[in-house]
């Protein structure tokens, strides 16, 4: 999925909305989103000036978007992960 995509699927969506992960469809979980970052973010030295190995992998891209998960809030349903195929 491209940032625009995921832009158009939220774009009339309520706002105020809470954002979650649907996690494991097998044995599901409601995740929380802890945050958005790029593999530009990623490759950059932290605050201590510690870095992990770029990855070089073909196809990758510093513009490339990470939803990253936060705290496993609950059981889910396996509903999202039927629902979500028709997005593809």
């Amino acid at each position: 999925m491209k940032v625009k995509e995921l832009m158009e699927v939220l774009k009339d969506l309520e706002p105020d909305a809470q954002v979650l992960i649907a996690s494991q469809p097998n044995w599901p979980f409601e995740i929380e989103l802890s945050g958005v970052v790029t593999r530009a973010e990623c490759d950059a030295p932290d605050e201590d000036g510690r870095e992990e190995p770029r990855r070089t992998d073909p196809g990758l891209s510093p513009t490339d978007v990470f939803l990253v998960e936060g705290q496993q809030l609950r059981y889910g349903s396996k509903t999202p992960f039927r629902l979500a195929r028709k997005h593809r």
